[in-house]
């Protein structure tokens, strides 16, 4: 009797299970003709505007090469459905927040420093300041709620150098050249770190920190694909009208339109993303990832850093990636595939492209002063010697030494290190120097110590190879001041949860259970 009537029950069970099938693999099929479309439309665009530029020998690659190009693009869209569907199920507020601190910085326009001085807050500024102070009241309300007590985090190991650091910044506001400037371009670098902190305050497993660091490279991936995208609709403001740039063997460079992301900037995000699909390519012993989908991912990222012409990123892209063979026992491999490459380049003749494509067409003069940075510099050495104790105050930097150069828009001093000399004076380097040291010793102390099968390792091998290439760009860029320097702090994230997760002699873990809970405890 009950037989009977459990049968249709497992009957109807089976059917609906059946039916849900079905629906995604329609809904799998759909997606995939919907990327297809996309795809075939981008390539289009893109190989009209090739054409025009070079000729025959690029519709003959176009040809030769885009069928083979759009089935493997369909083959990793498909694994990146089923990662996102995967990767979702572990997204939770403090995930929000994070890509908020991100929409906050979106450039939509550009001011110059007497409009800003005038009109302080316009549309664009509003929306920024909006999503900020947003931030900064879900996580006081947090605060309060205990959910977490996040406080103590902020004032802890790495976290609290650059809290320190921070702190600093507001101060400035007293002696600033801008006081409004200065004061909200502090707070909003403090709620930044608070974040950080609400974050290592709230994450209680190494598979939770594990989606601190994906949510930041998928969104530097996804703020690169826009930027591909835009390209063919927007050509004259996305490849030739970014800063009027038209030398070199491409005669263009990529850069983002909706929202305003400049060349230098995609050429980082290229660069980290090329150089974590090295680091999943040839992972650590015992882990596996999706080859197909990964180096989709680095051919995304090594394009961007080619049509970026970033030589400051190709070149922390290939300290990256040395770190990445050191750090996985692949040195042989590595002094092979740098011999082997030397050899090509050296018997085709195509070392003389490379040196054409890395001088972007620009002229010795041009080349030694770094692209006119050496004049930038010498103008901030100046202009720090009259205040070496207080500087300027904190991100009013390019306000003071611009506008001795005859600049009138706000532009930073390309270069981490000379932005806060002359920022805050000579305290400035010491704060960020002391982060950055601090988030070096942490990684390395620890890669050695942890075994070579664990997610832990795998993730330390991750975080050193992309602080390689952030310490090369933090030179000659903004990177680490930058806002929101969601790249720098994902790093530095990890590192101080190793930090907390040892600090007390626990002992590395020998192995990752899957289970979310594996690595449970309280590491504030």
């Amino acid at each position: 009797m009950s037989g009977s009537v459990l049968q249709p029950t497992v009957k109807a069970a089976g059917a609906g299970v059946a039916r849900e099938t079905r629906s995604r693999s329609k809904a799998g099929l759909y997606l995939a003709f919907l990327g297809l479309l996309v795809a075939g439309l981008v390539l289009s665009l893109a190989g009209r505007s090739l054409m025009d530029r070079y000729g025959s020998a690029a519709a003959l690659v176009l040809i030769l090469g885009g069928p083979l190009f759009l089935v493997f693009l369909i083959a990793a869209f498909r694994q990146c459905i089923g990662k996102y569907h995967e990767f979702k199920k572990q997204l939770t507020w403090w995930h929000w927040l994070w890509l908020i601190m991100v929409a906050s910085n979106f450039v939509f326009r550009t001011r110059d420093i007497e409009t800003v001085n005038q009109q302080p807050l316009d549309t664009a500024a509003i929306y920024r300041v909006s999503l900020v102070g947003l931030t900064a009241f879900l996580l006081v309300l947090r605060l309060v709620m205990r959910r977490p007590n996040w406080l103590s985090s902020l004032f802890t190991g790495l976290v609290g150098v650059v809290t320190a650091f921070a702190l600093t910044c507001v101060l400035s506001t007293v002696w600033s050249v801008n006081p409004p400037w200065t004061l909200y371009k502090s707070l909003e670098y403090l709620v930044d770190i608070s974040l950080l902190a609400a974050i290592l305050a709230t994450v209680r497993s190494i598979e939770s920190i594990e989606t601190l660091m994906d949510w930041t490279w998928v969104i530097c991936g996804v703020l690169v694909t826009v930027a591909w995208i835009e390209a063919p609709i927007w050509p004259e403001d996305a490849l030739e009208g970014s800063g009027g740039y038209m030398g070199g063997p491409l005669q263009y460079r990529l850069s983002g339109v909706y929202p305003g992301l400049g060349f230098n900037m995609l050429g980082t995000y290229g660069a980290i993303l090329a150089t974590v699909a090295i680091c999943r390519l040839l992972p650590t012993a015992g882990r596996k990832f999706d080859r197909l989908w990964y180096s989709a991912v680095f051919l995304l990222g090594t394009v961007t850093m080619v049509f970026a012409q970033t030589r400051s990123a190709i070149g922390g892209f290939v300290v990256g990636v040395l770190l990445a063979f050191i750090f996985t026992k692949r040195i042989r491999l590595g002094l092979v595939l740098g011999a082997g490459s030397a050899l090509v380049l050296a018997v085709s003749g195509a070392g003389g492209k490379v040196m054409e494509f890395l001088q972007r067409g620009q002229s010795t003069d041009q080349i030694a002063s770094l692209s006119g940075r050496t004049e930038w510099w010498g103008a901030a050495w100046e202009a720090f010697k009259l205040r070496p104790f207080t500087g300027y105050g904190a991100f009013a930097a390019g306000m003071s030494v611009f506008s001795r150069l005859g600049v009138k828009e706000i532009t930073p001093l390309h270069s981490d290190y000379v932005e806060v000399l002359v920022g805050i004076g000579f305290w400035g380097p010491l704060f960020l120097i002391a982060g950055l040291i601090g988030t070096w010793w942490v990684l390395i102390k620890y890669s050695h110590r942890l075994p070579a099968a664990s997610l832990e390792r795998q993730l330390a091998v991750e975080a050193i190879a992309v602080l390689g290439v952030l310490t090369v760009r933090s030179t000659v860029m903004g990177v680490i001041m930058s806002q929101p320097p969601i790249q720098y702090f994902a790093v530095l994230g990890y590192a101080e949860y190793l930090r907390r997760r040892y600090a007390r002699g626990a002992a590395p873990s020998q192995a990752v259970s899957s289970s979310p809970h594996a690595l449970s405890g309280d590491f504030r």
